[in-house]
């Protein structure tokens, strides 16, 4: 197996690890850990799909949406795999327990910040903090940004990435979750909903004009149970709810940090769902009637749709008969070809320059 970039220049640094207790947060592959089975160490994932193949073992996980919105503690799946303990949790609150700690560098730059205030809170006084990133991911900014935390350091670069380290001198108050939360009433087609979100969750802070266009153009006839594939902060899944509360809800996504933003908006609306913890709907057994959804790959240019072909393909497996799925996507991508291949009637609802609208029913 091929590693990513960023483990192939930790795997030129494997002797840093050698000393101390270590904390890994969202390591960008599955398979850099196999470098260290003779070392102890703590991996915090907030990604299921990296957590379900460093682990080998599960394929989604379940939540009770009280249960996570009450404590972090209640949105927790551990697994030990040989010295390496794999934990998939949105935050750590633990405190002054490792010497070393190393953080992935995130695509938004307000996640950053909260991942480095993490680990300032789960290093010990003396202790270090690490990151490693692409350089075209933003290394330089992030440099500037550990340095509130102490000295910094670049330790080495290769494979068009960097290694950055901190000395932590100062003590830090544990990681505080709820410092970081952004509430706001979102409005739609006459109705209004709590939303709670944080930073590196998909439209944080706003109602993106994908999904007004979904909520626009949603069908009325919706019964029974409804999932929300890729629910971000709830924001489908909670208006649905606020509609038409009779409905069975289950609300999924592959980020820890989305489900927990979910269990607090579903709490802000005192709602309840089911939260699933999955890639894709890889190991997803539920039967729903309705699927509803933003999906997370319709940005860029791309040749392969196989991860939207399964995507369809799984909608289809887990759907009811005479059951439906809705979707928002970029415009310029073919969804009514790939839907036609595996549902007996395909709607183009609503479209503008940018996105379209489908209603997929079997």
């Amino acid at each position: 197996m091929i590693l990513s970039p960023q483990s192939q220049l930790l795997e030129r640094n494997l002797d840093i690890f050698e000393q101390g207790e270590w904390l890994l947060v969202n390591p960008s592959d599955a398979y850099f850990t196999d470098a260290l089975t003779h070392r102890s160490l703590t991996v915090l994932h907030q990604y299921f799909d990296v957590f379900a193949e460093s682990v080998r073992v599960i394929p989604s996980v379940t939540f009770d949406s009280r249960d996570v919105s009450t404590t972090v503690n209640g949105f927790e799946c551990e697994q030990q795999v040989g010295q390496h303990r794999h934990v998939f949790t949105p935050f750590t609150q633990w405190h002054d327990q490792f010497s070393d700690v190393m953080v992935s560098l995130p695509k938004a730059k307000a996640q950053f910040q909260m991942l480095l205030r993490m680990a300032a809170g789960a290093v010990k006084p003396g202790g270090r903090i690490h990151v490693v990133g692409e350089n075209k991911g933003g290394i330089k900014s992030a440099a500037k940004l550990m340095q509130q935390y102490g000295a910094t350091q670049k330790v080495d670069s290769a494979r068009h990435c960097s290694l950055l380290t901190t000395e932590v001198n100062e003590p830090h108050l544990p990681f505080e979750p709820e410092a970081w939360e952004d509430a706001q009433d979102y409005e739609a087609n006459g109705q209004r909903w709590h939303v709670v979100s944080m930073p590196g969750v998909f439209s944080h802070g706003e109602l993106d004009n994908g999904t007004r266009m979904l909520l626009d153009k949603l069908s009325t006839t919706l019964r029974g149970h409804v999932m929300d594939f890729a629910c971000g902060a709830g924001v489908v899944g909670c208006y649905l709810k606020t509609c038409y509360p009779h409905l069975q809800l289950s609300m999924l996504d592959v980020s820890a940090m989305a489900l927990y933003c979910t269990s607090r908006t579903l709490q802000a609306n005192e709602q309840t769902a089911t939260l699933i913890a999955a890639n894709g709907l890889n190991g997803v057994e539920t039967n729903v009637d309705h699927v509803v959804t933003n999906p997370p790959f319709h940005t860029g240019i791309k040749t392969d749709y196989s991860v939207t072909k399964r995507f369809i393909s799984d909608t289809s497996r887990i759907l009811s008969r005479n059951g439906s799925l809705q979707l928002v996507a970029n415009r310029f991508l073919p969804y009514p070809g790939l839907l036609a291949e595996q549902f007996n009637q395909v709607h183009t609802v609503a479209q503008d320059t940018q996105f379209s609208v489908y209603l997929a029913t079997r």
